[in-house]
């Protein structure tokens, strides 16, 4: 497929070199963070080279898991990672928008989940009118969840990783579309500082209290945390 190293978990090998969305850790919190659960059918937006998708198909062994991406070089790369992998019937990634996604789809998803190629608040300060062509249909924080919300049945997940500058946005226009947190995961990159990054789940009704929780990565010798080796024991070799 390429002559670049390829990125090796435990499991499965994954090409990324002409993905816009290479292997990094935010995905690889968000696929491991994701609870085994009695899925059917999984979305995922935004799906690079297939990582997150193959995580899950790893650990939800009954869902067909869906892929999109509006970058063909991406959408190839991420089919051949998932034909190479030991679930690759039940994996299935499409060039397309999530507009047309939505429009076009028949199915609803009991999860969703997204690690956007760019960070949806950061849409609007993108300079290269290239970067601005290439990735038009990058959705606004209104849309992702609006669609995202036309996806859903009532018994539904959506789970997203996002900077903690966004946060409050995200909350506050989640409502609109009757989407509530029901899990919220912050993420310390090492002791001592502040919060980088979290993951939301949300739901269409309303769930009290919401489950709370941090993630340190780092100790202060920059060796991971045992919390972060047992959380990724069975991906990542460390």
């Amino acid at each position: 497929m390429n002559s670049n190293k390829p990125f090796i978990f435990k499991q499965f090998t994954i090409y990324d070199d002409l993905s816009t969305m290479k292997v990094n850790t935010d995905g690889v919190l968000l696929g491991a963070l994701v609870p085994e659960d009695n899925y059917r059918n999984i979305l995922e937006i935004g799906c690079g080279a297939g990582y997150i998708s193959i995580m899950l198909a790893q650990k939800n062994l009954n869902a067909q898991i869906t892929a999109i991406d509006i970058d063909k070089n991406s959408i190839a790369q991420a089919n051949y990672n998932f034909r190479n992998c030991n679930w690759a019937n039940r994996l299935s990634a499409y060039k397309i928008s999530l507009e047309d996604f939505a429009k076009s789809s028949f199915n609803d998803f009991d999860l969703i989940i997204s690690n956007p190629p760019f960070y949806l608040e950061n849409y609007r300060s993108i300079k290269s009118q290239n970067l601005i062509a290439k990735h038009s249909t990058v959705l606004d924080f209104s849309n992702f969840l609006s669609l995202s919300s036309n996806l859903m049945n009532d018994n539904s997940k959506l789970c997203i990783i996002l900077s903690v500058k966004s946060y409050n946005a995200m909350i506050s226009i989640a409502r609109d579309y009757c989407l509530f947190i029901s899990k919220q995961i912050n993420i310390n990159p090492r002791e001592n500082k502040k919060i980088s990054r979290v993951v939301l789940f949300f739901e269409k009704h309303l769930v009290y209290p919401i489950e709370v929780s941090n993630l340190i990565i780092h100790n202060e010798d920059l060796s991971y945390t045992n919390d972060f080796l047992e959380l990724t024991k069975d991906f990542l070799v460390l």
